[in-house]
């Protein structure tokens, strides 16, 4: 046990790395319209765009939803490096305040995790879709968000262990 709250930080960080990455590199959604299939990129769902066609400007809107995930999976991801850094410097107060980077960071993840499933009704929303059309979340959407959810869950192991050992 003591080998993996030595490295839970690390874990916790990777884990949201690749969490990251997913969210952006993959399709956040597909959609079935006349049976073919369209996939909107993960840039797409978060940022939103804009495409010229022949017939005008198409604009796609963000889901913000997905907007909220991207910016609170940031944050979190860099608490959770400075939660590894700063007791590497083993200045005391700095180890607390690392501590509650931990806790910030888990909030955080676990959040961005769960939003990342939410993605396909709030675009829905967002750009006033059919409810004839068929809509399914991506591959790497639902792996991001349990591996940002398991990244959470790993950066609170090191505080726990901290409050658990103060209570004895």
């Amino acid at each position: 046990m003591k080998k993996v709250l030595q490295f839970s930080g690390l874990i916790s960080a990777v884990l949201g790395i690749i969490a990251f990455v997913l969210m952006m590199a993959t399709p956040a959604l597909s959609v079935t319209l006349f049976g073919g299939t369209t996939y909107v990129a993960g840039t797409t769902a978060i940022f939103g765009s804009t495409t010229k066609t022949i017939f005008g400007d198409a604009v796609t809107h963000p889901s913000p939803l997905a907007l909220i995930g991207w910016i609170l999976a940031l944050v979190g991801l860099g608490l959770v490096l400075l939660g590894v850094i700063l007791p590497l410097l083993k200045v005391k107060a700095l180890v607390k305040f690392a501590g509650l980077m931990n806790l910030i960071s888990v909030i955080c993840l676990v959040l961005a995790g769960i939003f990342m499933f939410l993605v396909v009704p709030t675009f829905i929303a967002a750009n006033g879709g059919e409810v004839s059309e068929i809509h399914k979340i991506g591959a790497g959407w639902v792996i991001g968000g349990i591996l940002a959810i398991v990244a959470g869950a790993f950066a609170i192991l090191p505080a726990a262990a901290d409050f658990l050992a103060k209570k004895k």
